[in-house]
């Protein structure tokens, strides 16, 4: 009976909320009126802009790619920003009543035996904690005019994601019945379950990092909607039934949220995101990001040693990260010089120097010996720096990939060789220290393909229905990669962008690395005028 009424509870909110969601789109999609006006929602996208793959022209300015206050404040303008935050408004209310309820119907404290357990993984949820809101999102403050964005919407939708997870863990740890829980009994919520979320967060901000600057907070909300649901069923089938080894989630955060983003970015890139003038970096911006990199940098231990057995496994667990980091990023500086001309580029080092935590992010509470750790380290650097340089133009020029913050070389490819770190070291060491025996590494490989399949499922739910919502809530191109559409502005915001274009109607180049690149170019030739 308890069963019953639980359920017959949860089907009811279910269905006000889905009521109330189509009764809510078809009013806001079709009209909006606006000073006892009817406004048609298609009307709203059409400016006077003359775009081309290469650049944004006919701006006010003269090609310095400035919109002027007066023509970005036309009518149209405005009531395609109100109508969009009147989505995002409605939604997220709608989202969040319905976590509300269910957290009322089936949520409760965990008993006292677990709170001493709660009380040893506070240190390190506190560590993920600033790994999630801090360090991603500071490490995403990369585009000079993306900084509100980036740090905004990595707190949000973080945030939401957490309160989401929590649903989906119990949901599923419900339905495989070996922990303890079940739909007729309320589901213990402890740090336990908290540090669990901010897992799931770190999956959603990898894939948000692919899609930076295309996308509006609604477009964001949906990702948030869906990415979870992908990140608890690939635990439930990993996890739960192979039992597959993976510690510091390397198939489940970064492996399942990099190629998600990839592939959703694919339906939303256009011949407008290219060679936009804002995709790209300044000095503060880049010493911003360097901020979020050396947050990551340090706490990044905690983060692969947090869910690890206490005692031995959780030491190796820091000592095999530590020294990881230590190799990739001496591979970043190294590398990074070697293929940018004789000089350090700051995409490198904000990004590559990471990816020693990557690759250690499965098998990191193995003994794997010193030298393995630090070897895994230097070769995921290494991949690392040489998948900018080399891959992503090619993702981008074949595939249409446009992988803005470059998560396929931090997070994709470290996790492909963490992954096969895992094989190797469940192959050469004792199997009965392993739950599936001397058939672990099988289960390892398994894993692997399971996690890319959901991934690539995922970010085509994902990435299709966030170009749905363009057909009525299309984005201006000329908005890309910039704060001025969803939030006010400081007083000296368009002095400072028009101080920072050339005037000279030359495109800046697709993508940051590209640009710096570019600058570096000039530099030397100048450095060989003067001598």
């Amino acid at each position: 009976r308890k069963t019953i009424s639980y359920l017959r509870v949860v089907g009811t909110v279910q269905w006000c909320v889905l009521g109330s969601f189509f009764f809510a789109v078809p009013f806001l999609t079709w009209s909006q009126f606006e000073n006892g006006q009817s406004v048609d929602r298609f009307s709203l996208v059409k400016m006077a802009l003359s775009r081309t793959k290469s650049h944004v022209s006919g701006l006010s300015d003269a090609g310095s790619g400035q919109i002027d206050q007066k023509q970005f404040y036309q009518e149209g303008v405005v009531n395609e920003v109100k109508v969009s935050a009147r989505f995002f408004t409605i939604a997220c209310l709608i989202f969040e009543c319905f976590l509300m309820v269910i957290a009322g119907v089936w949520f409760t404290y965990s008993d006292p035996m677990e709170a001493v357990n709660d009380l040893r993984l506070y240190p390190y949820f506190r560590d993920v904690s600033i790994m999630i809101f801090f360090g991603f999102g500071f490490l995403m403050t990369f585009l000079r005019r993306y900084g509100f964005s980036a740090i905004g919407y990595t707190l949000v939708f973080s945030a939401l994601t957490v309160q989401w997870s929590l649903i989906l863990q119990a949901f599923f740890e419900a339905v495989d019945g070996g922990h303890g829980t079940s739909f007729s009994e309320k589901h213990a919520i402890g740090v336990q379950q908290l540090l669990d979320g901010l897992f799931c967060a770190g999956a959603v901000m990898i894939s948000f990092g692919a899609l930076l600057g295309k996308v509006s907070p609604f477009q964001l909300l949906i990702l948030v909607i869906v990415e979870p649901i992908f990140f608890w069923l690939n635990i439930y089938v990993c996890a739960f039934q192979l039992e597959a080894i993976d510690i510091g989630g390397g198939y489940y955060i970064h492996m399942l949220g990099a190629y998600l983003g990839v592939v959703a970015t694919i339906f939303l890139t256009n011949k407008h995101t290219h060679g936009h003038p804002d995709n790209t970096s300044n000095y503060s911006s880049d010493v911003f990001s360097l901020a979020g990199t050396l947050f990551l940098w340090i706490l990044w231990p905690s983060f692969n040693a947090a869910i690890a057995e206490p005692g031995v496994p959780q030491s190796r667990a820091i000592v095999n990260t530590f020294l990881s980091l230590t190799g990739s990023t001496l591979a970043a500086f190294v590398v990074s010089r070697v293929v940018s001309g004789g000089r350090f580029d700051a995409v490198h080092i904000q990004n590559s120097t990471l990816s020693g935590g990557v690759a250690m992010g499965i098998a990191a509470h193995l003994e794997l010996q010193v030298v393995t750790a630090m070897c895994v380290g230097f070769i995921a650097g290494t991949v690392s720096v040489l998948g900018y340089v080399f891959i992503t133009p090619k993702l981008n020029r074949y595939l249409r990939i446009q992988d803005i913050c470059g998560v396929h070389n931090l997070h994709g490819l470290p996790s492909i060789i963490a992954a096969i770190t895992s094989i190797i070291a469940t192959a050469t060491s004792d199997p009965d220290q392993y739950p599936q025996g001397k058939n672990q590494p099988g289960y390892q490989t398994a894993a692997l393909a399971v996690t890319i399949g959901f991934a690539i499922v995922g970010g085509l739910v994902a990435g299709f229905l966030m170009w749905v919502t363009t057909r009525f809530l299309r984005i201006d191109p000329a908005n890309f990669f910039n704060d001025r559409l969803f939030w006010h502005r400081p007083s000296d915001y368009e002095h400072v962008v028009r101080g920072e274009r050339s005037g000279d109607g030359v495109t800046p180049p697709t993508t940051p690395q590209t640009a710096r690149r570019m600058q570096m170019r000039d530099m030397a030739a100048s450095d060989s005028q003067s001598v």
